[in-house]
């Protein structure tokens, strides 16, 4: 689903493309790929597209595995004092501080509990919350 919010945005930027009036072209025909500053509009959607696939939370039986935009962190099981749930973030606890662990929700703690090996206490399943549905009268 984040893809398609990218493929909006291309859409979405295409209108800010530079066109034969937008000064940056001063001829009387031609189309908005004449300039030579076209392709810049696309820059934003394809960042934007950069950061989705680069960002990520890897949990496996060795520890979890922070994918940021420019690095990544390895978090061993030992090091991990516990998760720690603000607001609608996740972090691990360590003994350095906390990291936050993106893309990971708390719904999917009981996964990241399972995939731990016993490092992390087990929890349970979160209920799933359906839509409020209108009763007759």
């Amino acid at each position: 689903m984040a893809y398609a919010i990218v493929l909006f945005l291309a859409m979405c930027v295409t209108a800010f493309a530079p066109g034969p009036r937008s000064g940056l072209y001063r001829g009387d025909e031609g189309s908005a790929l004449d300039s030579p500053f076209w392709w810049l509009v696309y820059l934003l959607p394809v960042a934007a597209a950069v950061y989705i696939a680069r960002t990520a939370t890897i949990v496996d039986d060795a520890g979890i595995t922070v994918r940021a935009l420019l690095g990544r962190r390895r978090l061993p099981w030992v090091e991990v004092r516990g998760l720690s749930v603000t607001g609608r973030s996740v972090y691990a606890v360590t003994a350095d501080g906390a990291v936050r662990l993106p893309c990971v929700r708390i719904a999917d703690l009981a996964a990241v509990s399972r995939a731990s090996g016993g490092a992390v206490p087990p929890m349970r399943e979160a209920t799933p919350k359906y839509a409020p549905s209108r009763r007759r009268r």
